[in-house]
This record gives structure tokens, C-alpha cells and sequence, in this order.
């Protein structure tokens, strides 16, 4: 084979394989590109209704940003709680674009003073309207609460707010994979109580955010056991209704360190 030819072959497969490069690129842009559009449909949606408490279009924007794409178009109809998106992924010719639609649920109407849970001889409370469990030990002593179809969450012992609203976590590893379990940030209640002379620190997750200011539930205000300080919500990375409860040493909602049932009881 001459040389020319030897030439002519090699650059025909260094062309190839560019070429094999860009549409991989490509189709990975468009990946992207859906699964941001559909995480911030879905974010929208459920702002329309109090499911987090932000503009939709300002949560949805916050969403595609933080996985990696960019916000073309946000349109949103608040009579049906309806949101459309467009998101942009990738860059110059490997861009790609992706359109999703998303529809909330209606948000739950809360009395007055909310529900009330029952208390236990040791003076803690169960702290859902479900006496349940649907995961046990996970991210160190986290556990996930059932709830009804209201939802309610209670303080499990007297105490006081600490902190309540988004806590500032990023995506989850597990949402990164499973986009649809994405709505936008966690919004968590941390509580306070003082046991046998010294401090243990509860919080519910995954709340609606709505329920909070209907609750009059605020950093400092002060709670008793069985007291309804929220409702499940949607928020954060989350496939379905319930609490996020941990039981801590510590004023975080990560990893705790405490076994809850120890306090709460088995269910």
C-alpha cells in the first residue's frame, strides 16, 4: 500500500471516530436535556400549588442549573397548575433542546391549629398520622414515616423550631439517575428538645412547604409532643408522600446519629 493511501485511510478513520464522538455527545446532550426539562416541569408544577415554596419559573430555572443545562423557556398556568419547559443541554453544534409538561396536585387545606397526635407515657409522640414505616436505617439513623392522605407530621416531644424551609442540600446521587423523583428543594422542620439535661434535634423532611406558614410554624417558635408542625409534602428528591424523620446529637437533618425508635417506640 503506498503512502498516500496509508494517509487517506487514517484520516478517514480519524474522521469516523470524531464522528462516532459528536452524535455520542450529542445524544448524551439530549439525555440531559429531557431529564432537566422534566425535573423543572415537575418543580413548577408544584410551586403553583405551595408543594415549594418559590416562583415557578425561578425554581425551575434553579433546577435545570443544578443539573447542568440551561433554562430556554418557562411558561406556566397557574388556573391548572400546569407548567411547560423547555432546557438546553450541551454546547454549539452537541446542543440539544427538550420540551416536558408537568401538572401538580392540589394543595391540602389545613385547619386552623392542624391535627393533634397522640403521646406516649415517656412524653414522645409518634411523629406521622400513620403509624408506619416504609424504609427502615438509612443515611445513618434516618427513617421514612407513612402518612395518610392528609399527611400530618408532629412534633415528637416538646421543643422549639429551629429551622424551617429549604435546607440547602444539592441533588441527591439517586435523583441524579431517577430525574422524575426530583422536585426541587428540600424543605425540612428541625426541632429541638431538651431530654434528661441535655439537647436531641428532630426533623421532619420532604414537607409542604405551604403547611408551614398555615401552621405558624417558624424558627423559634415553640411546639408540644404530638403538635402538627407540618405535612408531607413533595419537595426534594422523593417518589411519593411521607417523612424523612431523623432523630440527632446534632442540629442537622443529615445523618443521624440517634435510633428514633428508641424514643418513639416501634410502630
Amino acid at each position: 500500500m503506498s503512502a498516500p493511501a496509508v494517509l487517506a485511510c487514517s484520516a478517514v478513520a480519524v474522521c469516523l471516530g470524531l464522528s462516532v464522538i459528536a452524535a455520542a455527545t450529542h445524544v448524551e446532550a439530549r439525555h440531559s436535556a429531557a431529564g432537566a426539562a422534566d425535573a423543572a416541569a415537575l418543580a413548577a408544577a408544584d410551586a403553583m400549588t405551595g408543594w415549594i415554596d418559590l416562583e415557578p419559573c425561578t425554581v425551575a430555572n434553579q433546577v435545570v442549573l443544578e443539573m447542568g443545562a440551561s433554562l430556554v423557556e418557562c411558561n406556566v398556568d397557574p388556573d391548572r397548575a400546569v407548567s411547560h419547559i423547555v432546557a438546553q443541554a450541551g454546547e454549539g453544534f452537541q446542543s440539544a433542546r427538550a420540551r416536558a409538561r408537568a401538572e401538580a396536585q392540589s394543595l391540602p387545606s389545613f385547619g386552623e391549629h392542624g391535627s393533634v397526635g397522640s403521646v406516649g407515657a415517656n412524653g414522645w409522640a409518634w411523629p406521622s398520622d400513620s403509624r408506619g414505616v416504609t424504609q427502615s436505617f438509612h443515611d445513618g439513623y434516618a427513617i421514612d414515616l407513612a402518612v395518610t392522605a392528609e399527611g400530618a407530621l408532629f412534633a415528637p416531644f416538646d421543643g422549639v423550631i429551629v429551622a424551617a424551609g429549604p435546607d440547602g442540600g444539592s441533588v441527591p446521587a439517586v435523583c441524579q439517575t431517577r430525574l422524575w423523583w426530583w422536585h426541587g428543594p428540600n424543605i425540612t422542620v428541625v426541632m429541638r428538645h431538651e431530654v434528661s439535661g441535655g439537647f436531641i434535634y428532630s426533623s421532619h423532611n420532604h414537607v409542604d412547604p405551604g403547611s408551614l406558614s398555615a401552621l405558624g410554624i417558624a424558627p423559634g417558635v415553640r411546639v408540644s409532643a404530638g403538635q402538627q408542625v407540618a405535612s408531607a409534602g413533595m419537595s426534594g428528591c422523593t417518589s411519593g408522600l411521607h417523612t424523612h424523620f431523623t432523630l440527632s446529637s446534632y442540629p442537622t437533618n443529615a445523618y443521624p446519629d440517634l435510633d428514633p425508635f428508641v424514643y418513639i417506640g416501634f410502630p
